[in-house]
C-alpha cells in the first residue's frame, strides 16, 4: 500500500465517524421531537379538561336560577 492509500483510507475512517455522528444526532433530534410533541399533546389534553370543566361550572350556574 501507497502513502496515498493510507491517507485515503484515513479519510475514508473519518468520514464513516463524522456520518456516524450526524446518524446520531438525527436520532437524538427525533427522540427530542417525539418528546416535544407528546409534550404537546399533554398541554392541549390538560387545556381541554379545563375547558370542559369551565363547560360544567357554567352549566351547574345556570341550572340553579
Amino acid at each position: 500500500m501507497t502513502y496515498v492509500g493510507i491517507f485515503d483510507e484515513i479519510d475514508l475512517q473519518d468520514k464513516v465517524k463524522e456520518l456516524k455522528k450526524e446518524i446520531k444526532q438525527i436520532k437524538d433530534d427525533k427522540f427530542r421531537g417525539k418528546l416535544d410533541l407528546e409534550k404537546q399533546i399533554d398541554t392541549l389534553k390538560t387545556q381541554l379538561d379545563l375547558k370542559d370543566l369551565e363547560i360544567e361550572m357554567i352549566r351547574k350556574k345556570y341550572e340553579k336560577k
